[in-house]
């Protein structure tokens, strides 16, 4: 069978606590409305998120990679309660964190580093894409896409673009299977370009000519933001790379909506990425998803 690595992922967890009302302005006004005003608080529950804490573990993961949302609007208060949750788990295993935009909810938590201050063990440190090197075989190129303002995209500038692909013809990457993390979708689940324009990521048609560039080094790419989870492909001349994306990891189980929340475990053998393990939430715990992963839908 050859040498097994078991990554999970996970993403959008969206860890919640209520603001003070000191901290409601601008674009937080708005969210928290949305939160507490409009229901939306009752999508994601703490319930799930102690689920994920204690059965992420079971899967007996040799790496996790969490592609961002670990908050809801990037609160310090909301920051300490994902690490107490999340340090532990992040902490048994090699692990790679990258910001999501409800992160970087703000300007002042951007312009604080609140992400990094909590998680900087597993963001690491340093200009944009970050490369790690977690376990032996895997390389990791995080791509952080995430910036405060009142709509809801992402944006990639050119000295990223440019960096990454100089980092894609690292020789460091060499006999590893290459994950590329990014918060943003580049396609749905249709696989066409990834919409609306206020949710997306600006700027993904170049980011994707340079992954496609580099397609026989980039084995997968994996995002979040998207809280129902689907699995695609980016079309290249070297053919297709896979675009995973298991749903949100915080999600409260709504059975009547066909909502719950879900995390993925990729199962790499001899250098390849072998099988996709998605996990779901039942109400109580994560199982393996009945039918095999992406069977069930969102």
């Amino acid at each position: 069978m050859g040498e097994e690595l078991r990554v999970a992922h996970v993403t959008d967890i969206h860890v919640q606590r209520a603001p003070r009302a000191a901290q409601l302005g601008g674009k937080r006004l708005l969210g928290a409305a949305n939160l507490y005003v409009g229901g939306r608080r009752s999508h994601f529950t703490v319930a799930t998120q102690q689920a994920l804490a204690r059965d992420l573990p079971g899967t007996h993961p040799d790496l996790v990679l969490c592609t961002g949302d670990l908050t809801a609007l990037s609160t310090r208060q909301e920051f300490d309660e994902a690490h107490d949750l999340l340090a532990p788990v992040f902490s048994a295993q090699p692990t790679v964190v990258i910001p999501g935009n409800h992160d970087v909810y703000t300007r002042r938590a951007w312009l604080e580093r609140r992400l990094e201050d909590r998680f900087g063990a597993w963001t690491g440190t340093g200009d944009w894409p970050r490369l790690h090197l977690p376990v032996e075989g895997v390389a990791v190129v995080a791509v952080d896409v995430c910036v405060p303002g009142l709509a809801s995209a992402g944006a990639i500038d050119e000295a990223q673009l440019d960096g990454l692909d100089s980092l894609l013809a690292d020789k460091r990457l060499e006999g590893r299977f290459v994950f590329v993390m990014l918060h943003y979708p580049l396609r749905s689940r249709r696989g066409e370009r990834y919409g609306p324009a206020r949710r997306a990521l600006r700027h993904a048609e170049r980011l994707e000519a340079v992954l496609a560039h580099h397609a026989d080094t980039v084995d997968a790419i994996l995002h979040g933001h998207e809280h129902h989870g689907f699995r695609t492909a980016l079309p290249s001349p070297h053919g297709d790379i896979p675009i995973l994306n298991p749903g949100a990891a915080g999600y409260a189980f709504m059975p009547q909506r066909k909502r719950t929340a879900h995390f993925c475990v990729y199962v790499l053998r001899d250098g390849r990425l072998a099988e996709v393990e998605r996990y779901a939430f039942d109400g109580m715990r994560f199982l393996p998803e009945e039918g095999g992963a992406w069977a069930t839908g969102g």
